[in-house]
């Protein structure tokens, strides 16, 4: 098996966020099969992949196995379950978001093992990113890494960070009336509407390599529900918030809240829940800004080893950030730098054209063992 066999297999493996113990399984077997010299699921699910290289720092290599959901089956070109090798592409949920960089890390590090590194190298298999990242959370906690380089798909390019996401619920009042009568009523879709326009001029912090905030809104529903002969007496409307470092959701909210005074707006909380129950944390719908540190020498050791691994492939080199939110802010939490590069491009994640080139795969593979061998040099 290579990394091409190894992401069919994921792939092939459904893995919805909260279910992910069929691709671990997989993932672990795969360790073992290889030689790890630890192979083993957490206490949150994650699959672990251990290989020692004597004393010196943790390279972490992270990739998540959930997955969103499959979507429609009939809008896609091969089954989302397949695994399918067409046109020059894996295709399936998953393909490039993100088990294709799970695949690839997993034999760069027997790469790396051959070429001899000093320090001890993890390959996590990270559970219920999509919905909070609680498998990250736990990872950063117990293994406490001194560097993470996270495979998210970034069409082979470096990223050093992403905007942090807040989702704001509010609830537009009103007052409900004959829609024949409309006047006797407050129309809630009304008022929502009057916010949404003053929501698009109003203007947002700026700077730096993230741009500038945004707001987004992704939601409106009005009740009573199915009433369509009645004024809405209230209306639920979500906002998708976009935020740049210093940029803080207790300043988001009162930004939003002085549009109009009169709707309630929070920031909610959920519980997320280990597929084998084990560990649950309650938090806000909320993924902090991230920004890998520009002095690191680790980004600029970074720098050089992808720059001259894409120049060996005949590839330019390119820098950027990602637009989506990541589990990045999770991995630094202890202070490791967080440095981003993985196969396939970002636009196809979450769609029903997700697939990644097969040509990819051993570039990221090459890349991989060159990060390791160049970050882990001993103390």
């Amino acid at each position: 098996m290579n990394e091409a066999g190894l992401a069919e297999s994921l792939i092939r493996t459904f893995s919805p966020s909260g279910r992910e113990s069929g691709a671990t399984a997989v993932l672990v077997s795969a360790f073992e099969s290889l030689g790890y010299d630890e192979a083993y699921l957490d206490e949150a699910g994650n699959a672990v992949g251990v290989l020692r290289g004597g004393a010196g720092p943790t390279l972490m290599l992270n990739g998540h196995l959930d997955t969103v959901p499959l979507g429609d089956e009939k809008e896609w070109s091969y089954p989302p379950l397949s695994g399918a090798i067409a046109d020059g592409r894996i295709w399936g949920r998953g393909a490039c978001d993100m088990k294709s960089a799970v695949a690839c890390m997993t034999f760069a590090a027997l790469d790396a093992r051959e070429r001899g590194f000093i320090g001890t190298l993890v390959v996590a298999g990270a559970v219920l990113e999509e919905v909070g990242g609680l498998g990250s959370y736990h990872l950063a906690e117990t293994l406490r890494p001194d560097i993470v380089v996270l495979g998210e798909p970034s069409n082979l390019s470096l990223k050093l960070g992403h905007r942090g996401r807040v989702e704001l619920h509010g609830i537009v009042p009103g007052c409900m009336a004959h829609a024949a009568k409309a006047e006797l009523g407050e129309n809630a879709l009304n008022r929502a509407a009057a916010f949404l326009s003053r929501l698009e001029g109003l203007v947002l912090p700026e700077g730096g390599p993230l741009k500038r905030s945004t707001a987004t809104p992704t939601y409106l529903v009005s009740h009573p529900k199915g009433g369509t002969n009645v004024v809405p007496g209230s209306a639920d409307l979500i906002i998708d918030y976009r935020n740049v470092p210093g940029d803080e959701p207790e300043d988001i909210l009162r930004r939003i809240q002085a549009l109009d005074p009169g709707i309630r707006w929070t920031i909610p909380d959920s519980e997320l829940i280990t597929e084998n129950g084990e560990i649950r944390i309650r938090r806000g719908e909320i993924v902090g800004p991230y920004l890998t540190p520009g002095a690191s020498r680790a980004v600029e050791r970074s720098r050089e080893i992808i720059c001259s691994s894409l120049v060996k492939n005949n590839l330019p080199y390119k820098e950027g950030v990602w637009w989506f939110a990541t589990d990045a802010p999770q991995l630094a939490r202890f202070g490791a730098p967080v440095i981003g590069f993985g196969p396939g491009e970002e636009e196809l994640a979450h769609t029903t054209r997700e697939s990644i080139p097969l040509e990819h795969l051993p570039i990221a593979r090459e890349v991989y063992a060159d990060l390791i061998c160049g970050l882990l040099v001993g103390p």
